[in-house]
Order: structure tokens, then sequence, then C-alpha cells
């Protein structure tokens, strides 16, 4: 990893210190955003590799919020490590995504049931404008920029809830499908999403919970091709190999 995921001038400026219980959660949160953040952009890709002390050094923290950081993200499969080997960003295939995709709309639908019926003019606008995002980039088959818009989209109604634990099992599972699929594009029926979300802002607007389950439903219907268990595993050594062209990561 030779390029810094912030420059100096990106540095949050609770980086100059990280004392206390307090202090030292707001900078692992932080540091956990700014990872996350730089998977979703692509500043760090699928299988390169990471290391505590370089990302230490670059955000100007010591090295316990990073790894603090790392394992959470770890719990949320944005990243994987094998014992004295590497710590790097997660290959996600596309039946980890299909499975990931399967707890989401379990519990999207909990976050449905619980929001439509006050679900505010304001997130439908907000809804609307993410919709258009996502249309906007259709045509190019943009992963990364539909990957991004179809996250904020769903996030509205999410974050709405008043349920905590929903919201940490939202959580939990989201990022893994939203790094995924930036892999699916040419394989699935984006355009059903982009019908499923059409059906999701008119349920919210209405309020109504059966349609905005039915949206769900549709999304349920999307086919994601899988490889082969062999391909699987090709694609697995090849982005271990990759990683190699990175610094060599957290045993130092």
């Amino acid at each position: 990893m030779s390029d810094p995921i912030l420059s100096s001038a990106q540095k949050p400026p609770l980086f100059s210190g990280d004392s206390g219980s307090f202090a030292s959660s707001r900078v692992v949160n932080t540091v956990f955003d700014t990872i996350l953040a730089a998977v979703h952009e692509g500043r760090l890709q699928p299988g390169e590799r990471i290391s505590d002390s370089v990302l230490a050094e670059q955000l100007g923290v010591s090295r316990t919020p990073v790894r603090e950081a790392l394992q959470r993200l770890r719990e949320i499969g944005i990243v994987e490590a094998s014992a004295s080997r590497f710590t790097r960003i997660a290959v996600v295939t596309p039946q980890q995504t299909a499975h990931a995709m399967v707890v989401w709309i379990a519990l999207y639908g909990a976050v449905v049931t619980e929001t439509i019926p006050l679900a505010t003019p304001e997130i439908v606008e907000a809804m609307r404008r993410d919709h258009g995002r996502f249309l906007a980039h259709l045509g190019a088959l943009d992963a990364q920029k539909l990957a991004e818009a179809n996250a904020d989209f769903y996030s509205h109604l999410a974050h709405s809830s008043s349920n905590p634990t929903l919201q940490r099992a939202i959580n939990s599972v989201v990022h893994q499908v939203r790094l995924g699929s930036q892999h699916l594009p040419e394989f699935i029926d984006i355009r059903a999403i982009a019908v499923a979300q059409e059906l999701l802002i008119a349920a919210t607007r209405d309020h109504d919970v059966a349609a905005a389950r039915q949206s769900l439903r549709m999304l349920s219907l999307i086919q994601v091709p899988f490889f082969d268990e062999d391909d699987t595993e090709v694609a697995d050594d090849n982005a271990d190999e990759a990683s190699h062209d990175h610094t060599d990561p957290t045993h130092r």
C-alpha cells in the first residue's frame, strides 16, 4: 500500500491525540470510517494488503485504535486476515454477496415495517435524489457509483429507525453487500434494482408497508451468478499474489 489513504490536509483534527477512553473511542470510530470510505471509494482495492503501522503513520494515531478499527472491519467482512501471512481488504465473492443480500433483505423488511408509516416528505425527497443518481450511472455501468447511490438510497429509511439493535444489524452486512456488488453489474439485472427503488419511493410516499415489502421481494428475485469453487479459489489466489506488490503489512 504505497499511496496514503488521507493526505495531511484531510486528516481530521481529533487525530492530534487519542488519550482517554472517550477520545480513544472517537479515534477508533474515525479510523474505521476513514478506512471504510477508502474501500468504498476504490482507494483501497479488494485483495490489497494493509498494515496497521502504515495506517497509523498516515493517519497520525497510535497503532492501538487502528488495530481496533481493523478488527471491527473484519467483523463486518470488509477486512480479512490470515495469521502470519496478511491482513487485506476482503475479496467478496458473488456467493458471499448473495448470502449477505439474503440477510440484508430480511433485516430491511423490519426497517420498512417500522419506518414507512412515519416516513417524512424529506426522506422521500432524499430517496428520489439518490434514485436519480443511480439512474444517471446506469448507462455507463459505473459499478462504484451505482453501489454508492444504491447504498445511499436505502440508508435513509434505515437511519430513520429508532431501533439501535436493528441499525447495528443492518450495518453488519450492508458494507459487504456494497463491496461485493461493485463486481456484479455486468452479471445481474441492474434495471430491476432501479424498478425496486421506484416502488419503494412510491410506497414510502404513500406509507404503504405492503408495497414496500413487494419492492424487497423484487430484490430477492435478482439472480447472482456463482463462480465454481475452483474459479473462486483462483480469484482468491490471484488477489493474494497481487497484494504482494504493496507494502507488506501488519507484522513489523
